[in-house]
């Protein structure tokens, strides 16, 4: 069939050569169609426009932006004419807007023959778009918004207009989800400063502000559009003019340094201060912002507690009550508080965690095995943790940071992931051992099979011997272990459930069902309606089965610490432990900082890492003295904080899509009302808590997990490694570095995670002791191992450091 058709082919080809050379006009058109076109293309970057030198900028800004016109919501519709495309509707749309109040005699289809670069009206001539940095670092064209350049030569002055797309729309390659179109007519004969590509580098730079498209996104009208723009410019114009002055010299003298006793300390809260009015305004005033804050502050809420209730029953079973639900519950509420109100980075999320549960064990351990006490042994550890934080911020310790990078803190992030999902599995694992494998089920499976051969133990004396003894067994079975294979079944379920409602919910935003702000909403309240949702199902629908309820009496005793009780050995004995404990928290509370800070969240307000670090060491101090457990930043809870208060943007390189932060509400509120409500909760918790199934816990437990792992650059590597090459995605990294070298940062990733996965999980608690030591050592290895190994350039590409 092959050969046919080429045999066919060239005998069309020699017709029309022959027709050609007798002039035929038509069979020369057909020719060209069935061969195609040229297309020339050019790209070449231009600069921003510097709004302080060049003052062409701001008259730009102040006389056409009164004339211009602005559509909202602009609908992409197909066009009457089904030979041509639905881009034409949208620039005729525009034409009618911007032409209607002008004296111009320039036709419409002049104006679109040459914004139009074919007559299929599907392909502009002159474009403008900008450049983002892309997943990893490198540089991708900026997809959001799309400025068109014509030049008129009939055309008397300058038109410009400016319109919302109801949805993204594909304006053609390298331009597939366009928000913001701009279109800009200029005269050919006109002044070099006002040219179409000057008018265009004018409204391109400012549309190039993330900030601007997002408060563009919440105009309700034209004047308020245009408002967000002068705003825009003005600030930029600002940012311009502080940025010409030589910043290096400066930056290099206030980094405090290790000889500097409280710099940092000063540099933190002269950074903060100014916005600390505007932590509290920012959570109310603006678009959406009331809804995040009260759908944040339930994600919170539930992310907190739940966790916090497990803590204290396994504190309780550990400490043999000197621990407990309700000592855990004061400490979070009232550190809680003090943390928000305080802190410098109100983002972060403080809370007992999993490691500092570890950390407890191994301090009662200690004080066991040396005959302590163990609630004043356990106090002094927590003082003396507190005097070793204080001194790392008064040292500026912080300072080290610079030198974290992301591999360390997603290799921190993914092991607390793996914490999360380990604990709820050994819960699983313990109800199908209590409920679902125990002596009770193994006895009724060999009852079962005995009364089903009765018969043949007639003849067989051994067998009605063992069918004896196993009747006699089932007389020795204790009450409290009965069979219930449907609790472990039921757990199984509500587990499960929770995780997939939760994630199913929370990837709903993905989803064209309902209105976009349905999507976002569902997708904010997540977690919340997913854990009330089982909650109703295990413990209305399901009542009849018995689920393990949590241990909580409402007995609030909280008195001193009675360190008298402590030698003078077993004090400096605990300066030891808390040692080894400050350096967990030094290192915990400022990678989930780092996190919170990360460059992707563009957080406005700066950081705090140095006051945070004495206001955690403050609480912990008053906390320990009442013999409350310690508390510090927490993973993931305070990354996904950040999220949950962010709006986004879906960017689309090459068919792969992605979220991408543009604007974050930096307030504290979400912090105070959640323990606010957790303290309310506290009062009525012995008649809410038995409605809450285990099981719901640890499917909250997985959706933290599984939602940490979005956006975790070591999770999609990991990926790559059973990925089909034609299918990896085109994230910078890949195109950069050589696939050999992206493979073996990850293998070393990879070897990091599972030492830390050693050292945290090891049953010996004396080896846990280190684990914070092991921690802290990823930073120089990360600076001074793994170059030998891969070279810097690679590792700056595909790791950089932390720039806050």
């Amino acid at each position: 069939m092959g050969e046919q058709n080429g045999v066919d082919n060239r005998q069309m080809e020699e017709e029309i050569s022959k027709k050609q050379m007798k002039g035929d006009p038509n069979t020369f058109n057909m020719a060209m169609k069935s061969s195609g076109a040229l297309l020339h293309r050019q790209q070449q970057p231009i600069e921003l426009k510097d709004f302080v030198t060049e003052v062409r900028g701001n008259m730009d800004i102040e006389h056409l932006l009164e004339k211009c016109s602005v559509i909202l919501d602009l609908q992409d519709q197909p066009n009457e004419n089904p030979n041509t495309s639905s881009m034409e509707s949208i620039v005729d749309t525009m034409l009618n807007s911007m032409m209607s109040n002008t004296n111009e005699t320039v036709t419409r289809e002049e104006l679109k023959s040459l914004i139009f670069s074919n007559n299929d009206m599907d392909m502009f001539a002159n474009t403008v778009q900008g450049t983002i940095e892309g997943g990893g670092g490198g540089h991708e064209v900026d997809q959001n918004w799309l400025c068109s350049t014509t030049e008129v030569p009939t055309l008397m002055n300058r038109v410009v207009g400016i319109s919302r797309m109801s949805r993204h729309t594909n304006m053609g390659e390298g331009a597939n989800e366009v928000k913001f179109f701009i279109l800009v007519l200029c005269p050919t004969n006109i002044k070099g400063t006002k040219t179409a590509l000057e008018t265009a580098r004018t409204f391109a730079t400012l549309f190039s502000d993330m900030s601007l498209r997002h408060s563009l996104l919440e105009s309700q009208v034209d004047l308020e559009f245009k408002a967000y723009i002068r705003k825009a410019a003005h600030e930029i114009s600002t940012r311009q003019e502080k940025a010409e002055i030589d910043m290096s010299k400066e930056e290099a003298d206030n980094e405090p340094s290790f000889l500097q006793p409280f710099r940092g300390i000063r540099d933190d809260l002269a950074r903060r201060i100014p916005y600390y009015w505007s932590d509290y305004k920012d959570g109310v005033v603006g678009p959406k912002s009331l809804q995040k804050t009260i759908s944040t502050t339930f994600f919170l809420y539930f992310s907190i507690i739940l966790p916090a209730i497990a803590f204290g029953n396994l504190q309780d079973d550990n400490t043999g009550g000197d621990i407990n639900v309700e000592k855990i519950l004061v400490g979070q509420v009232c550190g809680g508080l003090i943390f928000s109100i305080f802190a410098g980075q109100p983002l972060v999320v403080v809370m007992t965690t999993a490691p500092l549960v570890l950390f407890t064990k191994i301090i009662l351990l200690v004080a066991k095995d040396f005959g302590f006490p163990f609630l004043p042994f356990f106090a002094m550890v927590g003082l003396w943790n507190s005097f070793f934080l204080i001194i790392y911020a008064v040292f500026n310790l912080s300072k080290l940071m610079k030198y974290s990078s992301r591999s360390t803190e997603e290799t921190f992030g993914n092991f607390i992931s793996i914490a999360l999902t380990v604990d709820a599995l050994k819960h699983l694992a313990g109800s199908f051992k209590a409920n679902y494998n125990n002596a009770a089920c193994e006895l009724e499976d060999n009852l079962s099979g005995h009364h089903h051969t009765i018969n043949e133990t007639l003849v067989n004396p051994l067998l009605s011997a063992m069918g004896h003894n196993i009747t006699k067994r089932a007389a020795e079975v204790p009450d409290d272990l009965p069979c219930q294979r449907e609790v472990s079944l039921l757990y199984l379920i509500l587990m499960l459930g929770t995780v997939w409602l939760g994630v199913s919910l929370f990837d709903f935003v993905k989803t064209p069902y309902l209105s976009s702000r349905k999507r976002e909403l569902l997708s904010d309240y997540a977690l919340p309606v997913a854990v009330i949702v089982f909650s109703i199902i295990g413990s209305v629908i399901f009542n009849r089965v018995a689920l393990d309820p949590f241990k909580f009496k409402g007995e609030f005793n909280i008195t001193l610490v009675p360190f008298e009780e402590l030698t003078v050995g077993a004090v400096f004995f605990a300066a030891l432990l808390g040692f080894s404990l400050s350096i967990l928290f030094f290192m915990d509370q400022n990678i989930s900082a780092a996190m919170v800070n990360s460059p992707e969240n563009h957080l406005k307000k700066g950081n705090a890492y140095h006051w945070d670090l004495v206001v955690v060491a403050l609480i912990n101090a008053v906390l320990s003295i009442f013999g409350l457990p310690f508390m510090h930043a927490v993973l993931p809870h305070s990354p996904l904080h950040v999220q949950c208060l962010a709006d986004k943007e879906t960017r689309v390189t090459n068919g792969y899509a992605r979220d991408v932060v543009t604007y974050v509400r930096e307030t504290r509120l979400t912090n105070i009302f959640s323990n606010v409500l957790i303290g309310i909760t506290m009062l009525f918790l012995q008649y809410i808590l038995p409605y809450i199934p285990k099981a719901v816990l640890d499917g909250l437990f997985l959706y933290m997990a599984v939602t940490a792992l979005y956006g975790n650059q070591m999770f999609e590597r990991v990926t790559l490694l059973v990925t089909e090459q034609a299918a990896y995605p085109p994230n910078h990294y890949i195109k950069r570095v050589p696939q050999r070298k992206m493979h073996t940062f990850t293998a070393c990733q990879l070897v990091n995670l599972l030492v830390l996965c050693v050292f945290g999980f090891t049953p010996w608690p004396y080896i846990k002791m280190i684990f914070p030591v092991v921690l802290a050592c990823f930073l120089p290895i990360r600076h001074k191992i793994l170059p030998l190994l891969i070279e810097q350039k690679y590792l700056e590409a595909i790791d950089p450091t932390t720039k806050d």
